[in-house]
């Protein structure tokens, strides 16, 4: 499964927002796929799969005006 909280590091690690406030700064730059990806992930904080839904919302509407 794509994780689109995870990124790569410069030195080749993998780094990832995990908290909710760092999920939350993260998702604002998340296109629909990735939010979508996001959505699908276990265990998410309530908080961020609202924020989720709603940005996904706002990408759509954008698409359509």
């Amino acid at each position: 499964m794509n994780n689109p909280f995870l990124t790569l590091s410069l030195d080749g690690r993998q780094t990832g927002a995990v908290t909710a406030e760092c999920r939350l700064h993260t998702l604002q730059r998340f296109t629909v796929e990735q939010c979508r990806q996001a959505l699908a992930l276990p265990d998410l904080q309530k908080t961020v799969v609202t924020a989720l839904e709603r940005r996904i919302r706002k990408l759509e509407k954008e698409a359509n005006t």
